[in-house]
């Protein structure tokens, strides 16, 4: 403990002194580079305004104008700068630091910097590497001759006593960083040492609490702050023990729950989500965790509890849709008000989600409305025309006959509409135990267009069936497994123009699976409908299909038994054009026989 709390304090202290010295010395540094600077500037400036005076004086000029390399070069000696006499049109007419012969052959000065800032502003300066003389020069430079300028004159400095100058300081600054430093650090651990000597007991025993050891307590006679930190320490520690037992109570009841609770705090943040919550709105984290209010992804959820917080109200059994992790969900929510010593002090949320009892009561509601429809439509039928034969038509043969055919109709219409609706009960239920063997396709197609074959001939549609040989078994019950082939089959026959119908039935092998599909060019199916056909009761075209003495159950039989057999079937249709339904069963391997 000792040693750890003398190398964290060191390692603060010694990098704040760290840092504040290098700050220092990088702001120092630059602070002193920029006064050097300047100092030259304005040294440079001073120069050359006054030689910029003494040159309009005509006598000086004339001198100058005859041998301007003569002058520069003894300015410059006089100086002790670089001095440069440039012609307007940028000829080097005159240096300091270059021989006279060398003059010619200088790079012409135009387009440099200060000269064009002299020309054009009476002032040019500017800092660079000079090629010339192999130094980095700060250069000024100013026009001279009035009323116009016959040339420029300029002044160049080598700044490599900026560089040793600063050189200087940072050797002196880094002496200075490694004495404070050390300085630092002996301080910090003897600092440590005497700081960490009456803590190592309360570290002790806070270690012994964070285990969830609450016995004992720390000794408290002290009277500085050491003295009062033992006495928090002691108090925390009942606190906590109270806190474990009441949070070990709430946990338990609100785990039990299956309701998702939600409590928030008179700020409005969430203070309480109990499992069941977490797991619903997928909110990570500790069951008493305070988290804000915008977590909650579902926007009416969180703006109804907003508005409860606001107002201040109680809310019963309100029912809502509210999106979870399993979607959009129907939920019952219910609210009341916290109140602490007179004042508000949050509320408490509890959703219960009521989708499943929803649903099974709109399931419910749905299929007794369809069943009822679907059976009050033959009855009535059945009725009428029965009604009449008993007003007298059953002294009229003819007649007589054609009604008994119709309610003899509507009553084999009937019978299939229980038998489909006791199918598919059972099918739901789940209680049919089907015995799953390898089923080859071919004979559960030849047995289906043998049942089917009156209804083929009758209408004359062209049926053509393209299995080919060496196709795999079928992992499936065969008898469930004709009812999914004649009900597609009858489904294409009833939809198909008599005469010009056309039946393709067509299998083939897909990796692990066999697919079969049954296409045909009847009437199609509109794409708005192509996502209901597979409900019960649903026709796309009511009156043709209970013309043709269909249940509206078929479909639905059809998908129910695909599913069991762990298949999947698609459909593809295009108006007036035809449908095609595929249809995706597992491949039967040698060990596939048995009962589910």
């Amino acid at each position: 403990m000792q040693a750890r709390v003398s190398f964290r304090l060191g390692a603060v202290f010694g990098l704040i002194v760290f840092i504040s010295v290098i700050i220092s010395y990088l702001a120092l540094g630059r602070q002193l580079r920029e006064v050097l600077y300047a100092s030259i500037g304005a040294e440079l400036r001073r120069e050359l305004a006054l030689n910029r005076e003494m040159l309009d004086d005509a006598s000086l000029r004339a001198r100058v104008e005859a041998d301007p390399d003569l002058w520069a070069d003894r300015t410059g000696a006089i100086l002790d700068l670089r001095v440069t006499l440039i012609s307007v049109d940028g000829r080097v007419i005159g240096d300091s630091y270059i021989d006279r012969d060398k003059l010619s052959r200088i790079q012409n000065h135009a387009d440099r910097p200060e000269v064009q800032g002299a020309l054009s502003s009476s002032f040019g300066e500017h800092a660079r590497y000079s090629s010339t003389i192999k130094e980095q020069m700060l250069y000024m430079a100013v026009p001279v001759g009035s009323p116009r300028p016959f040339a420029v004159l300029r002044f160049a400095k080598p700044l490599y006593d900026i560089r040793a100058f600063e050189a200087g300081i940072k050797k002196e600054m880094e002496r200075g960083l490694f004495f404070a430093l050390l300085f630092s650090l002996g301080v910090v651990v003897l600092t440590a040492f005497f700081i960490a000597r009456p803590l190592r007991r309360i570290a002790e025993m806070a270690e012994r609490r964070m285990h969830g050891d609450f016995s004992g307590s720390i000794p408290a006679h002290r009277r500085d702050e050491i003295g009062m930190l033992a006495r928090a320490c002691n108090f925390m520690s009942e606190e906590v023990r109270k806190m474990r037992r009441s949070e070990e109570w709430y946990r338990a009841v609100f785990s039990g729950i299956r309701e998702a609770i939600v409590v928030t705090d008179a700020a409005g943040d969430i203070i309480l989500l109990n499992p069941a919550a977490s797991r619903m709105f997928r909110l990570s984290g500790a069951m008493f965790q305070s988290r804000p209010l915008s977590m909650l992804e579902d926007p009416g959820l969180r703006g109804m509890m907003e508005r409860v917080h606001r107002e201040r109200t109680a809310v019963v059994k309100s029912e809502m849709v509210v999106t979870t992790v399993k979607g959009e969900r129907t939920m019952q929510v219910s609210s009341m008000p916290v109140i602490r010593d007179g004042g508000f002090d949050g509320s408490v949320f509890v959703l219960n989600d009521i989708t499943r009892l929803r649903n099974l009561e709109r399931i419910r509601r749905d299929f007794v409305s369809s069943v009822s429809h679907e059976l009050r439509t033959p009855l009535t039928s059945i009725r009428g025309y029965a009604e009449t034969l008993l007003d007298g038509a059953l002294g009229d043969p003819e007649n007589a006959q054609a009604f008994l055919r119709i309610i003899l109709q509507e009553s084999e219409q009937l019978t299939a509409l229980v038998n489909d609706v006791l199918d598919l009960s059972r099918i739901e239920s789940g209680r049919i135990e089907y015995s799953f063997a390898p089923v080859d396709l071919g004979r559960v197609v030849g047995q289906s267009m043998e049942v089917l074959g009156p209804a083929i001939a009758k209408k004359a549609v062209k049926l053509d069936v393209s299995i080919p040989p060496g196709l795999p078994l079928i992992h499936a019950d065969e008898a469930y497994l004709g009812i999914v082939v004649r009900n597609l089959l009858d489904n294409a026959v009833k939809y198909v123009d008599a005469g010009s119908g056309r039946i393709r039935f067509s299998a083939f092998r897909t990796g692990d699976s066999v697919q079969f599909d049954v296409e045909d060019n009847g009437c199609g199916i509109p794409q708005q409908d192509l996502g209901r056909i597979f409900e019960r009761f649903y026709r796309v075209d009511k009156a043709r299909s209970r013309e043709l003495g269909g249940t509206g159950l078929g479909l639905s039989i059809v998908k129910h038994i695909v599913l069991a057999h762990r298949g999947d079937i698609r459909v593809r249709s295009r108006l007036n054009r035809g449908t095609t339904f595929s249809v995706t069963l597992p491949m039967a391997t040698d060990f596939s026989n048995g009962k589910t």
